[in-house]
């Protein structure tokens, strides 16, 4: 989503010459690049200096939503529709009503957003394909659903918290499984920063759990877009921790991954979120709740609800999805095209397969012995890391899974300084 509003806004400046200055053009060149931890570092500094305000509320909200300031960023998008509006180009406008449809539901305000929504549905239905769509239809239809229902919070005991963790070996990789209660059943749910609203459970388990059913048809993306129903609990518990109002969206039986893993339920996002900082500890095989989240510098922001990680490969920086439900991290055409050299000359490309939502696609591409990253000061090693030939480059630099995670003694997943520290 976030592409589709930045790529409008060197044109929004072209109708502003006259009024523009150096930090304009700065920043109008960090939001079009989606640098958002350049940009994060450099916006308090040249604020002062912009000359076109609108362009300043663009900052602010997307900011704002990158680094889990939800309040803060409706604020500025409701300043930004109230006040200069009538500057934005329709494209514009489309991808800011967008992001806040979509933090009017991250926020709970869940009438807004399906009223949003409902609203892009309506202008955009007859111009483009479904495809292009689906995601508005989400929104409205989400929105809709839940209208009545309360906003999810957090509420637990003021002392760390500490749950066992367990890793299951899935195919090429492992999945890191948290026990989780709903309705007096618990179950193991897979740990997914990737999982990018509520939770993600199949219909097996939503019927045994008794979940209230509240949509049949939401669309959702994944190897293909396809549709989820929509469930939701008076609350789900993770130890002594309770969470109020969760949401659950419920997948069909699907034939061919299910031949491949099957799962009863995905932790996602909101909970992951309202928890501020998760510890996992391989020493102790055990996640840790600390009673006080830790400070440190971001080096993490969101796109679409989904974590970036800032890593670097030979001095470069890199800013790369961070999916704890992908079993194995792997990189994207993105990152062979921009780091050519990694591949070995004599590197033979092979058949690739990546699961998902939907099905599994086949790929072609290499795989790499080992290679090394860094976090911060710290380097990693991944081992038998495949680059994908993805010729629409969804992947873009590639994604880091549960080996990222386990080549550290210990990590610190941070949603309210939004960073990630791995310690060895």
């Amino acid at each position: 989503m976030r592409t589709f509003i930045l790529t409008c806004i060197a044109l929004l400046l072209m109708g502003n010459v006259n009024a523009q200055s150096a930090a304009d053009l700065e920043l109008a060149e960090m939001l079009n690049s989606g640098d958002m931890l350049r940009l994060n570092d450099r916006y308090p500094q040249m604020k002062d200096s912009l000359q076109v305000p609108m362009l300043a509320r663009l900052a602010e909200a997307n900011l704002y939503v990158s680094f889990n300031q939800l309040e803060k960023a409706e604020e500025a998008m409701a300043d930004l529709f109230t006040h200069h509006q009538q500057e934005l180009d329709a494209q514009t406008q489309i991808g800011m009503s967008a992001l806040r449809a979509m933090n009017f539901l991250n926020l709970g305000q869940y009438a807004a957003g399906g009223e949003l929504g409902g609203t892009l549905v309506a202008a955009l239905e007859q111009q483009v394909p479904f495809e292009q769509l689906y995601s508005f239809v989400f929104m409205e239809r989400i929105g809709k659903a839940l209208s009545h229902s309360p906003a999810p919070f957090l509420s637990r005991p003021t002392a760390t918290q500490q749950v066992p963790m367990r890793i299951d070996s899935v195919g090429r990789g492992h999945h890191l499984m948290i026990p989780v209660q709903v309705n007096g059943i618990t179950k193991d749910f897979i740990f997914d920063t990737g999982c990018s609203f509520g939770n993600f459970v199949s219909e097996a388990y939503a019927k045994e759990a008794g979940l209230k059913i509240v949509s049949d048809s939401i669309p959702v993306s994944g190897t293909q877009i396809g549709y989820v129903k929509l469930g939701v609990a008076d609350s789900l518990c993770i130890g002594d921790m309770v969470y109020h109002h969760p949401v659950f969206l419920i997948a069909p039986p699907n034939a061919e991954t299910d031949s491949v893993f099957s799962f009863d339920g995905v932790l996602g996002y909101h909970f992951i979120r309202d928890a501020k900082e998760i510890i996992l500890d391989f020493e102790h095989d055990c996640f840790i709740f600390p009673e006080q989240p830790s400070e440190a510098e971001p080096n993490m922001y969101l796109s679409s609800n989904t974590p970036k990680i800032r890593i670097f490969y030979q001095h470069q920086p890199i800013d790369i999805t961070f999916d704890s439900g992908n079993v194995k991290s792997d990189l994207g055409a993105w990152f062979k095209e921009r780091f050519p050299d990694a591949i070995p000359q004599d590197a033979q490309e092979r058949p690739l397969k990546r699961g998902g939502f939907g099905g599994v696609e086949s790929f072609t591409g290499y795989v790499l012995p080992e290679i090394t990253f860094q976090l911060g000061a710290t380097p990693f090693t991944l081992r038998q890391v495949e680059v994908v030939n993805d010729a629409e480059n969804r992947l873009a630099a590639g994604s880091l899974g549960t080996d990222f995670l386990q080549a550290f003694k210990r990590v610190t997943i941070n949603y309210d300084k939004m960073f990630v520290k791995g310690e060895k």
